[in-house]
């Protein structure tokens, strides 16, 4: 059998350059072979995956953590926003050779959920609950300490 060039054609339509596999018919080279089963990506690929909060692309754990999203979040939605978001930080640190940027990101990401649960708990009055209860704890261990009645 001699040797043939590949039948297909490229993207470009030009005819490819590439020599044909044996017993392809029609002659095709190992890109443009028809037996190559399943094309694309192998599975679990995430090179086209975009990155950043409002990706189409996630995955079942995310999608459950924001799943009480509504058109008008609250902040409750935004602090589990921003745990998917870190969480995904954390993944990317969790890695053979992970980018050394990646663990300034991940201590912003906490600085973030640290400052919207603060806010929460300012908003919903428990803040000031808490401090008014602090200071009436110390109030009562100073009066117990000195022995007089604060």
């Amino acid at each position: 059998m001699t040797a043939q060039k590949c039948s297909a054609r490229t993207a470009r339509g030009r005819p490819c350059r590439a020599w044909a596999m044996p017993d392809t018919d029609p002659p095709r080279c190992a890109a443009h072979r028809d037996d190559r089963g399943a094309h694309g990506a192998p599975a679990g690929n995430t090179n086209a995956r975009e990155h950043g909060f409002y990706s189409p692309a996630l995955d079942a754990a995310e999608l459950a953590d924001l799943v009480s999203l509504a058109d008008d979040p609250s902040l409750d939605d935004e602090i589990a926003a921003a745990r998917v978001a870190l969480r995904r930080v954390l993944a990317a640190l969790d890695t053979d050779q992970p980018d050394p940027r990646l663990a300034s990101l991940a201590f912003a990401g906490t600085r973030t959920i640290a400052r919207l649960l603060r806010d929460q708990r300012a908003i919903s009055g428990d803040a000031a609950d808490g401090i008014a209860g602090a200071i009436a704890q110390a109030l009562d261990e100073l009066s117990t300490e000195w022995g007089i009645d604060l």
